[in-house]
């Protein structure tokens, strides 16, 4: 084998090694669940790149409440708010 060819399988193999490094690291660094950076509310998913064929466990999300957009890890879901009996309406008449 000759010198050029040992150099480029050493390099690329140091580079895939530092792609999958920063990968990972990356990955721990993002926030798990559906939670906004920001202000904390509950974030939407959005639609699907096409990279998430090779990455599935990261989730596009955008908050509704502050506009915020990136990425997060999946994760527990924020429950919807329960919803109990209607309160009761006031009427709204004449003051006595």
């Amino acid at each position: 084998m000759s010198d050029a060819a040992i150099f480029v399988a050493v390099f690329v193999g140091l580079l895939m090694l530092r792609i999958i490094a920063a990968t990972v690291f990356f990955f721990f660094l993002l926030p798990e669940g559906d939670r906004c950076l920001n202000c904390d509310a509950a974030t939407l998913r959005v639609q699907r790149a096409f990279w998430h064929r090779w990455l599935p466990w990261f989730r596009p999300s955008w908050c509704m409440a502050c506009g915020w957009q990136g990425m997060l890890r999946s994760g527990p879901v924020t429950p919807p708010p329960a919803t109990g009996a209607p309160l009761p309406s006031a009427k709204v008449g004449a003051r006595k």
